[in-house]
């Protein structure tokens, strides 16, 4: 599953805060869905992700 899919679902909405984390959970991106440093992952492959009803998502590349 690639973050454009999980955008896709509908989970992400335009004040999503958005964590891309690799497998350290060290942080590579974070903002919006439409900052260009979160953009920069949209084809990653995704190995998890966690939603939270705090409106973030947390997103783990390989």
């Amino acid at each position: 599953m690639t973050l454009e899919k999980i955008y896709n679902m509908g989970l992400v909405k335009d004040n999503t805060e958005i964590f891309i984390r690799d497998e350290d959970f060290k942080v590579l991106a974070h903002g919006n869905w439409y900052l260009d440093n979160v953009l920069n992952y949209m084809h990653h492959e995704v190995e998890s992700f966690t939603w939270q009803d705090d409106n973030k998502v947390y997103i783990d590349v390989e």
